[in-house]
């Protein structure tokens, strides 16, 4: 059984580790969990011993305040170290591959990650970003939870429209299709995991909304939130 501890919630990192780790330092955080929404900037160093030596860094500054870190992956992460053959899985920080769940503090939480880039359009795949970083809704994988980890969000929370991806969406006509059906396969997720907490980041901005019994924030950029 997992000791009960704090569990604090993370928004976007997007690879800022020195950030990450001033901010833990400045609100002296210590004894808990740390749970990121994706985007922790995992699959920009090159080879792949460049993301175990950086992790292993993280790994050893988690380790000295008693923290266990776990991240889902964003749409800027690459998929192969959170479902693939180079999976990183350290004393002190995880990356958990999609649809898992374990029981934390009492409470069972599923875990789910990716999303659509808005610019693969002039961008390298493998590099800047990676063909399989969607988020896929399988349904047959679902399994029932109290709190809901995702990257993106339902369309019933944020932003939902065109404004902020117009210039995209000219030049990559199948852009805003994939954005939609995103949104709507993430409330089909809440629905079927029956979730009363959610918790996503990727618009880099704080919004939270009470909907049919399941109370979903998303978290700006670097934003922690105590999960209670």
């Amino acid at each position: 059984m997992n000791p009960v501890k704090p569990i604090y919630v993370l928004g976007d990192v997007h690879g800022q580790f020195a950030r990450l780790r001033e901010n833990i330092d400045k609100y002296d955080l210590r004894d808990c969990y740390i749970i990121c929404v994706g985007d922790l900037g995992i699959g920009f160093q090159h080879p792949a011993k460049g993301e175990l030596s950086g992790c292993r860094k993280l790994n050893a500054f988690f380790l000295g305040r008693n923290i266990h870190f776990m991240s889902i992956r964003g749409n800027h992460d690459d998929p192969q170290y959170f479902n693939g053959t180079n999976c990183i899985e350290l004393s002190n920080l995880r990356l958990l591959p999609d649809y898992h769940a374990e029981t934390i503090n009492g409470e069972r939480f599923l875990f789910l990650g990716g999303a659509v880039s808005i610019k693969q359009i002039n961008s390298v795949a493998g590099r800047s970003y990676w063909p399989d970083e969607v988020f896929v809704y399988d349904e047959s994988k679902v399994t029932h939870c109290d709190v809901l980890i995702t990257h993106s969000a339902p369309p019933w929370i944020g932003p939902f429209d065109k404004e902020g991806l117009s210039s995209w969406c000219e030049k990559d006509k199948t852009l805003w299709d994939l954005c939609y059906r995103e949104r709507v396969d993430h409330d089909k997720l809440i629905q079927a995991c029956g979730a009363k907490r959610h918790y996503c980041g990727h618009f880099h901005a704080y919004h939270w909304v009470d909907f049919r019994d399941c109370y979903s924030t998303i978290l700006n950029i670097d934003q922690f939130k105590e999960h209670r």
